[in-house]
């Protein structure tokens, strides 16, 4: 059964957007069009970046590809050749108002680093104070598998939450999503609002809808989890009508809805929770889990009872228990070594180890964010 149809949605004065056009979109809609809607909205105030795919895809088109190939270094090299078109597309489409937009190539490395997030910061308020479109696309050019978001839907997530943005669109060929896959269950529905996301709402989110693009339903809903941790809203929402854009800014019904979380998590909780790169484990006892878990307690290296990989003080780490659990994300406070020597020990012994007088948290709890299940912070 549809759901009953409800007034207009709330979400609130508009003042930043992000929209996310995926590739299969940019091969069917007419982008000037696009851009007279994108120009519509910046005249009325707001202020607009585009996360735009592409660019493997017109480098398949201008080399006569048929086909995308499976290595890295060709993909990355046909990546080349398609950024200088796509971004010859969006310039001339501006161009017909006048209006300018910036290239910005980014790879996650260039946010999991907190100085380069808070470059990217800086450099993106820029071009608004300067009045031009930042228009963002990962850097599949040199981003290898350790450095890449995977997707555009989880990178225009991020770039929301670099600009503070109060709402991103995900446009696609998937309007919505589904009570079950539509490609083969006629009876699935749209379900128009997610109030939470849960793992009943994980468990319908499908697998990739389109050959052109890399991400589907389920990297959506992972978008949306960075978004709406941040307090923004992210609505999905099908690509081929570009005046969807004014009309999902304006509150209309359209595609499915996720809500902001209340209680969002601060600025640099939510990086540590998303964004940072981990670049190693650390494995505690039971009873640090617990420490950790119901008081809230700074990790420390009495707790400790493995270190796995290899990272310097101030990288991002994951806590597991004993059993292999997830337990936290944060940001370590020794280097892998250093760490190893002390594992298990008292303050004492550490301190007379270390020749220090006083001995800091693996993770103090102002770096830490818990995990709940499915890993999920």
């Amino acid at each position: 059964m549809n759901e009953p149809l409800t007034p207009a949605r709330d979400l609130g004065p508009i003042r930043r957007l992000v929209v996310k056009l995926g590739s299969s979109t940019l091969a069917s809609v007419d982008l000037d069009a696009l851009v007279d809607e994108v120009q519509r909205l910046r005249q009325g105030g707001v202020e607009v970046a585009i996360v735009t795919s592409g660019a493997v895809a017109s480098g398949l088109v201008r080399l006569n590809i048929a086909e995308r190939p499976s290595d890295l270094a060709k993909v990355q090299a046909i990546a080349a050749v398609g950024q200088v078109d796509l971004m010859a597309r969006y310039r001339n489409a501006f161009g017909r108002h006048g209006a300018h937009c910036a290239q910005i190539l980014i790879t996650h490395e260039g946010l999991a680093e907190r100085r380069h997030f808070i470059n990217v910061r800086h450099t993106l308020n820029e071009l608004f104070e300067l009045g031009v479109v930042p228009v963002v696309n990962e850097n599949d050019t040199v981003a290898t598998e350790e450095l890449r978001f995977g997707d555009n839907d989880r990178l225009a997530a991020a770039i929301a939450t670099v600009l503070d943005a109060d709402l991103v669109i995900l446009l696609s060929d998937i309007d919505a999503l589904y009570t079950a896959d539509p490609r083969v269950d006629p009876s699935a529905r749209p379900i128009h609002e997610v109030a939470s996301i849960d793992d009943g709402v994980r468990a319908v989110a499908g697998t990739a809808g389109s050959s052109v693009g890399t991400g589907g339903m389920i990297s959506k809903v992972q978008s949306a989890e960075i978004a709406v941790e941040a307090g923004i809203p992210l609505v999905i929402a099908r690509g081929d009508d570009p005046a969807l854009i004014g009309r999902i800014v304006a509150g209309e019904r359209v595609g499915t809805l996720f809500a902001a979380n209340e209680h969002r998590k601060d600025r640099r909780r939510h990086w540590i929770a998303f964004l940072s790169r981990l670049k190693g484990t650390v494995v505690v006892d039971a009873g640090a889990v617990k420490a950790l878990r119901d008081r809230g307690s700074s990790l420390l290296p009495i707790g400790v009872v493995a270190v796995h990989g290899a990272f310097a003080a101030g990288d991002g780490v994951l806590v597991e228990g004993p059993d292999g659990e997830p337990i936290a994300r944060g940001l370590v406070g020794y280097d892998h070594q250093t760490l190893a020597q002390i594992q298990g020990k008292k303050s004492d012994d550490i301190a007379h180890l270390l020749d220090r007088t006083g001995v800091d948290p693996v993770v103090h709890r102002n770096d830490m964010v818990l995990v709940t299940g499915e890993g999920q912070p």
